[in-house]
This record gives C-alpha cells, sequence and structure tokens, in this order.
C-alpha cells in the first residue's frame, strides 16, 4: 500500500514525504471525512494546508 502511495505521488509530480506529512497533519488537525478527495495526491499543493 505504500509503495502505491508513492508511486502515486510521484505520477502526480508530488514529494511523497512532503505529501504524507502534511496529510497526516491534516487529519491530525480534523479535516473533514466529507472532504477526504482533497487529501488524494493529485490536489496536492506544497503552498497549501490540506486541512483548510
Amino acid at each position: 500500500m505504500l509503495a502505491s502511495l508513492v508511486a502515486t505521488c510521484k505520477m502526480s509530480s508530488v514529494n511523497p514525504v512532503d505529501y504524507i506529512a502534511n496529510t497526516l497533519q491534516a487529519i491530525l488537525d480534523g479535516h473533514p471525512k466529507s472532504r477526504i478527495e482533497d487529501l488524494m495526491p493529485w490536489h496536492f499543493s506544497q503552498t497549501s494546508r490540506l486541512a483548510a
């Protein structure tokens, strides 16, 4: 599963370490389950916070 996540990040031109760290932080900060799509690698932006 982790290998698949890393591969998806690479296909989306996203740094996997930054993505995983920011995504885990967003979950810890209470990102709503109804907006799970916002946490996908293809929506990741290095300059934005995932947990709005």
